[in-house]
């Protein structure tokens, strides 16, 4: 057993790999939604451009998400302090609450800050997009809601709080399972570098990763679902249960999907990560 900190989150590395992740699932996204829309009869030249564009999005998204989160990451973790693991027999059993719980917020405010001018006119956008694709005006009308509702800043600041919250309990309940699961599966790789402990992670087994996170991430998925809910969007309780059940599959199927994606990618580029023992 051992207990590690993460020290350092290597940004070329973790940004190609996350942002390749990003554009895999915008062109999957992207081609469902140009199968929905040819199926609706709303196909055309222009639908075409549905799979790029959203990929296009996803990749750029995923670039600048990575790349300023990590490196906000790295500057909190020497300025403040840095997420700590307990790895045993290969797997993730714990994590530190309280320092990812307060840095995740952080980065979130920051990441407000920056782009919360912004945000509005990019979600019309993509808005106009859906209607000029999808031409379903219940949806669009919906979404013309929600997007009102998320860039109103009392709502944002709910968000913020929400997340430290969140994200304390989403880890609080990992520790908790991890002793039934096992725990995420890791497989690390060390290589000695002018005297810093630099870990390349090779490999997450996709199952391990799937179950601890959905059981992990349930719980506040079910809080945000049923906050929204009461105050937006009311729903029969079966209809709750419903959204319930799928959300836990969707996170498990997403996340092994992605873990699997990662192992792919992490072949040729796996992140680079400085990990110091207590």
């Amino acid at each position: 057993m051992s207990y590690l900190n993460l020290k350092y989150i290597d940004l070329s590395s973790i940004t190609v790999v996350g942002s390749l992740i990003f554009f895999i699932w915008g062109i999957i996204v992207g081609l469902l939604l140009f199968i929905y829309a040819a199926i609706n009869g709303n196909f055309d030249t222009l639908s075409l451009l549905i799979p790029f564009t959203i990929a296009f999005i996803s990749l750029v998204g995923g670039v600048v998400y990575y790349f300023i989160g990590n490196f906000l990451y790295n500057i909190f973790s020497n300025k403040i302090f840095s997420v700590s693991f307990e790895i045993s027999n290969g797997s993730i059993e714990r994590i530190s609450i309280l320092p990812i719980s307060i840095i995740i917020t952080l980065i979130n405010i920051i990441f407000v800050i920056l782009f919360y001018p912004g945000l509005k006119l990019v979600l019309e956008i993509i808005l106009i997009d859906l209607y000029s694709f999808i031409s379903f005006t219940p949806m669009i009308s919906l979404i013309g809601q929600t997007i009102d509702i998320i860039t109103n800043p009392i709502i944002i600041l709910i968000f913020i709080v929400l997340t430290f919250i969140l994200t304390g309990l989403g880890g609080f309940i990992y520790n908790l399972v991890s002793k039934k699961t096992g725990g995420v599966e890791i497989k690390l790789e060390n290589d000695k570098n002018d005297n810093k402990s630099i870990n390349k992670i090779n490999y997450f087994k996709p199952s391990s990763v799937g179950l601890n996170l959905a059981i992990a991430l349930i719980i506040p998925y079910t809080i945000i679902h049923l906050i929204i809910s009461f105050l937006f969007f009311p729903v029969s309780y079966i209809n709750s249960i419903l959204v319930i059940i799928g959300g836990f599959i969707g996170i498990f199927i997403i996340m092994s999907i992605s873990t699997i994606f990662y192992n792919l990618i992490a072949k040729l580029n796996p992140i680079l990560v400085e990990l110091e023992s207590d």
